[in-house]
């Protein structure tokens, strides 16, 4: 399963782009038009789906960003800077029950997973990279001359995106060839990045695409090589769509507006009776213990006012795939989505605004946007060849794998892409 995040739809439509090795699985196998990802969708609530099937609600992990009540301090999905695990079973845990191996190289939400035997996480912390990366394999591609030591740098920075990339292929192809699993977990990053930067049309994610297709094109001829190629079953996905942004809104400098978020002359927080974490196109905002009694309702009012802004309360949020908020949820007693050209961040000061990236490009938007879906393709033994479908759930994903894989996944909650599995996979 190969996740190249940011992989829009609408890159496998485009004639000008040249990416031969995403045509050549296309041609041999089955893709979708649109795999319709998550919400809010960004890149950890949607990798978790992806391994999982079901929706945030159930497998906990509710944005890149959330906060945590209890503790009173935000938390970190994006870069694995928390141990909260995925809260049901995945594709790996239900392989590990059954003996069989699972390998992953940048794969979000597998810090500390044991069911994982050769597991580099994705961080974007070196530290976190030289704990937390399995052994032996993180020596081993270190007495190969890899430069492992720059894993960390090479993700942290966007610009840097494609040597982490190339650095996360060749971990792969290592483990390909000493120890190959039952199932191989990779991402890459710089297509995302890239857009992000630059634009969703820009000659810089343009090129991208390119490289992300070059390398893909590497794994096959490694696959070839290793006398694997016909055994293989390839999934290659985006997680995500983007949208073109061209508004923002800092939403905790509003909190501070309302007097319900408290900052010293050095930009450091010292009150919140609210909080807001930014997730691109989505954001949670949490009403806090000490808060009046009509908070949530004059922040509803409040952020409703807001141009292209959608306020969505604790009755829809099942609707949304999203868990009722609590004293022991991440999930905000507000969520908040935004129009197609608008994005939320969390920064509280002005000195923080000036400090972040400016986007060009975003994505955790309403599923519902044309620009949201996803592309996919598989290819290989149990694929039947030719298919074409119009729209795929990226929550039948897992179910999908798992059939391939001929494992149980009973709590996926969308079933497996049958059309586009070999008759003989269909009662397996």
């Amino acid at each position: 399963m190969l996740s190249i995040d940011g992989l829009a739809a609408t890159f496998l439509d485009d004639p000008t782009l040249e990416v031969p090795a995403l045509q050549s699985l296309v041609a041999r196998g089955a893709r979708a038009r649109r795999l319709v990802p998550i919400f809010p969708s960004v890149t950890w609530p949607c990798h978790a789906s992806i391994v999982t099937g079901v929706a945030p609600a159930r497998h906990g992990v509710l944005g890149n960003m959330v906060f945590d009540r209890t503790a009173g301090a935000p938390v970190e999905h994006f870069g694995d800077r928390t141990e909260v695990p995925i809260a049901v079973d995945t594709l790996w845990d239900r392989l590990h029950a059954r003996g069989e191996r699972t390998a992953g190289v940048c794969w979000p939400k597998t810090r500390g997973v044991t069911a994982v035997a050769d597991n580099i996480p994705e961080f974007y912390d070196q530290e976190l990279f030289e704990r937390h990366a399995s052994r032996p394999l993180w020596s081993e591609l270190a007495d190969r001359g890899l430069p492992i030591a720059r894993y960390g740098p090479w993700s942290a920075e966007h610009a840097l995106g494609p040597m982490q990339d190339w650095l996360t292929l060749e971990s792969a192809r290592h483990i390909l060839r000493v120890r190959p699993p039952r199932l191989l977990l990779l991402h890459f990053l710089t297509l995302d990045s890239f857009q992000h930067d630059y634009g969703t049309t820009s000659p810089e994610a343009r090129w991208a695409l390119t490289e992300m297709d070059r390398l893909v094109g590497r794994l096959l001829e490694t696959l070839e090589a290793l006398g694997r190629a016909e055994s293989t079953t390839l999934l290659v996905f985006g997680d995500h769509g983007f949208v073109d942004v061209h508004r923002i809104y800092h939403l905790n400098q509003i909190l501070c507006e309302e007097r319900l978020v408290e900052v010293d002359a050095g930009g450091t927080v010292t009150r919140r009776l609210a909080w807001a974490t930014g997730n691109g196109g989505a954001a949670h905002v949490y009403v806090l213990d000490g808060a009046p009694r009509t908070t949530r309702e004059r922040l509803s009012e409040r952020l409703s006012a807001l141009s292209g802004v959608e306020v969505f309360g604790p009755e829809r949020f099942p609707d949304l795939g999203l868990p009722a908020p609590g004293p022991g949820s991440t999930q905000g007693d507000l969520m908040l989505a935004a129009a197609a050209d608008v994005y939320f961040t969390g920064h509280a000061t002005a000195a923080a605004v000036a400090r972040a990236p400016a986007y060009r490009a975003a994505h955790g938007h309403l599923p519902g946007i044309e620009r949201m879906a996803a592309g996919l393709v598989m290819a290989g033994p149990g694929v039947a060849g030719g298919v074409k479908l119009e729209t795929a759930s990226m929550l039948s994903l897992a179910p999908t794998a798992a059939r391939l894989l001929r494992v149980e996944l009973p709590a996926a909650e969308a079933p497996p892409l049958l059309e586009a599995l070999d008759e003989r996979l269909h009662h397996g």
